[in-house]
């Protein structure tokens, strides 16, 4: 790419949700054109407000319903749910080019294989997303964070990525383990997650004795693949993650809770999904992980019939 990493250059943001919308508002701020993407038919967004600490800001941006009408950019940022796999291919397929970064704000530790078939290694750069996010309605975002929101990796893509996000107001920092990084945030997520879903309930269900079991042997399962795919975790990796869902804000729930009560899709796949097929290539059964993501994979068929 000509010119500096920070020069107004133009971004498409896939997934008008809320990490999308936070992201589109904070380079909008900083002069870059950006390009929301989202579902055909849906009303178009014209401009994104944004509260925080800092107070509130509105910034235009355009809107783009159709892959077919799009072209390459030299920014794409993919903040779409790990479930919307087929809708972000087909705006991969004619956003990305040659020359194109595209920036991966999802969850999990699949980052790469998921753009692989749309760009080369080199091309992805992999972004752990820390800051809360909240949408009201279509185009109003809350944001909310502690310290860096954004993690990033500390390699050619990640350093290019990190020009980019750094002047949002979102906090951005690289780090050399992130492999590390991605399966310390997945312990989380692909445990607190299913539960909260499964159960209907908060944070506060992991204070009852045979959850907070059930949590401990999952959480057990997730260290020894993480472990197993490159991870550095602690010794005490378990005891700090429940440490850290007791210490959230009480009546917290989870995104997919949240989906769960508004009949919406789960992202378990790419959560707990993916331990268990990581698991497998280790040799490892992962029983307890095995027999919830069942659980959360017959609760999301049934959502699924619902809105039949």
């Amino acid at each position: 790419m000509s010119g500096s990493e920070t020069d107004p250059a133009r971004v498409a943001v896939v997934g008008p949700g809320a990490v999308g919308l936070a992201l589109a508002a904070g380079l909008a701020a900083q002069g870059h054109p950006v390009t929301l993407c989202g579902r055909t038919g849906t009303p178009p967004i014209s401009a994104v407000t944004t509260s925080g600490e800092h107070g509130s800001r509105t910034v235009d941006v355009e809107w783009c319903d159709d892959p077919e009408g799009a072209s390459p950019f030299p920014w794409v940022i993919v903040a779409t749910k790990l479930h919307q796999g087929e809708a972000t291919r087909a705006w991969l397929e004619r956003l990305v080019g040659r020359d194109t970064l595209v920036v991966v704000a999802q969850n999990g530790v699949e980052h790469r294989e998921r753009i692989a078939p749309h760009s080369s290694p080199g091309q992805v750069a992999p972004v752990l997303v820390h800051f809360n996010a909240e949408r009201h309605e279509r185009d109003r975002v809350e944001v909310r964070r502690e310290g860096p929101g954004l993690l990033v990796g500390d390699d050619v893509p990640g350093r290019r990525a990190l020009a980019l996000l750094d002047r949002t107001g979102l906090g951005v920092r690289a780090v050399a383990d992130f492999t590390t990084e991605a399966w310390r945030k997945l312990m989380a997520n692909a445990v607190a997650n299913p539960i909260t879903a499964l159960t209907c309930r908060g944070v506060e269900v992991f204070g009852d004795p045979e959850v907070r079991g059930l949590a401990a042997a999952m959480l057990a399962e997730v260290a020894e693949v993480a472990r197993a795919e490159g991870a550095r975790l602690p010794a005490d990796a378990v005891d700090d993650t429940l440490a850290w869902i007791d210490a959230r804000p009480a009546g917290a729930g989870s995104s997919m809770l949240a989906d769960r009560l508004a009949g919406r899709p789960l992202e378990y796949d790419g959560l707990l999904g993916a331990v268990v097929r990581r698991a497998r290539a280790h040799g490892n059964t992962a029983p307890t992980c095995t027999g919830v993501l069942a659980l959360v994979a017959a609760l999301d068929g049934a959502l699924a019939r619902q809105r039949q």
